[in-house]
């Protein structure tokens, strides 16, 4: 692989070039604080089978930083203080259902009591989490890690593993995305959870701007150097700003061709990338299915939960006072389970010989980019970057296989990618 330079001259950066266009629908982002959004379709179909086992969860209250592609600030409003007796309550309940994964991320998880680190209980919910037998995983920019392990080093040390999200690999472009020169934070993140021998991963928001080959090829440098693990979420458009990041149909399968040209495969649960590899071992999309997110505790003091991080339409309950057994059986999961269960209810994925693989896609995916794209609200769409219809033509192993012996706290966690760097890459 090449050494690649990073642009030193804003004009480079996209996300300071015009804007391209606007989406034909603006989607109120915070309609679900006041009203079901989402909508429940099919109900005469029958679902999949339920068996949650791992899910994430929104601690964070507050953050310094203003990233243009966050899928959660635009959708919240500053919630209340963490305690100890909600810690005890949620715990409680993950444990009831057979939860055996956690990755406390969302914002930045450090923050679950406002800005000041001093005033944070997410030693506690390590602890407690870690009491109750449930694999703990932690998603941070750095600032999270590095208090962790300078301060509550026990807390630390118990993390099963450890999510550093680089918006680049290149230092520059990275601090201008975040708004704050954070790079470094990152990267010593890695450092640490190398030291201490925590299983650790670069993830990355797959934008157009930065889901490159130069981008990809600096990416694996530097998970080569620092033994990590690479993670990929191709942005979901939250909010319409987000339609102007959009990978191209192209720039997704050029991108995970190059990856798994240089990876060896830890989790394959992009839905179209299963298909086209021809995984066996595929059930599409995971949410509602074995994952949900809780999402943040909201200004009175509900803690809501859906089925995907990205779809606050289908925020259902309050985990202070309801049942997380009937939470994760309300019309809103069942929905998601459904749609995973008959493809064929999906116009355009009739009759796919992909569908035993894709299942439709990513339900987030699909859903936003519809609703943007026409002002509908539905889950039974298909993905946009369906293989059948674009048929890409770069390369891609067949019938990979996915380690039986790891346990990641994003694996069948959300429609995403996970790859190791192949030791001759």
């Amino acid at each position: 692989m090449t050494d690649l330079q990073a642009p030193t001259t804003g004009a480079d950066y996209p996300w300071e070039r015009s804007t391209k266009r606007l989406p034909l629908s603006v989607i109120d982002p915070k309609a679900h604080y006041t009203r079901s959004v989402g909508p429940i379709e099919h109900p005469e179909l029958d679902e999949c089978e339920i068996t949650i086992k791992n899910i994430g969860w929104t601690l964070g209250n507050d953050c310094p930083y203003r990233c243009t592609h966050c899928y959660s600030m635009s959708a919240r409003e500053k919630g209340m203080d963490f305690s100890v007796d909600i810690i005890e309550r949620i715990v409680d309940q993950l444990a009831s259902i057979g939860v055996e994964t956690v990755n406390l991320g969302g914002n930045e998880p450090l923050f679950t009591n406002g800005a000041n680190p001093r005033n944070t209980l997410l030693p506690q919910i390590i602890d407690r989490l870690n009491e109750a037998g449930i694999i703990v995983g932690l998603t941070t920019s750095g600032i999270t890690g590095l208090h962790l392990e300078r301060d509550h080093n026990a807390s630390w040390r118990r993390l099963n593993d450890l999510d550093v999200s680089l918006d680049s690999p290149f230092e520059d472009e990275h601090n201008a995305n975040r708004g704050a020169k954070i790079y470094k934070q990152a990267i010593r993140t890695l450092e640490l959870a190398k030291e201490y021998g925590i299983d650790h991963t670069i993830i990355m928001c797959g934008m157009n701007w930065n889901f490159t080959p130069k981008h990809i090829e600096k990416l694996l440098e530097l998970a080569v150097k620092y033994d990590a693990h690479i993670r990929v979420n191709p942005i979901k458009p939250v909010e319409p700003a987000h339609m102007d990041s959009l990978l191209t149909a192209e720039q997704y399968y050029e991108g995970f061709s190059l990856l798994l040209q240089h990876c060896d495969p830890i989790d394959l649960g992009e839905p179209p990338i299963s298909a086209v590899t021809n995984y066996q071992g595929a059930k599409g999309c995971p949410c509602g299915r074995t994952s949900f997110r809780i999402h943040s505790i909201t200004p009175d003091g509900r803690i809501p939960v859906s089925p995907c991080v990205y779809l606050h339409d289908y925020k259902f309950g309050d985990l202070r006072t309801d049942s997380l057994y009937d939470i994760v059986r309300s019309p809103q999961f069942a929905s998601f389970r459904r749609r995973n269960a008959n493809p064929d209810a999906i116009p355009g994925c009739v009759g796919c010989e992909l569908s035993h693989q894709c299942h439709g896609g990513c339900a987030a995916r699909s859903y936003l980019h519809h609703a943007h794209e026409t002002g509908e609200r539905s889950l039974f769409v298909r993905d946009p970057y369906c293989p059948k219809e674009i048929k890409p033509q770069y390369p891609f192993p067949q019938k990979p296989t996915v380690p039986t012996d790891k346990r990641l706290v994003h694996m069948d966690y959300l429609c995403t990618w996970i790859g190791k760097p192949k030791t001759t890459a």
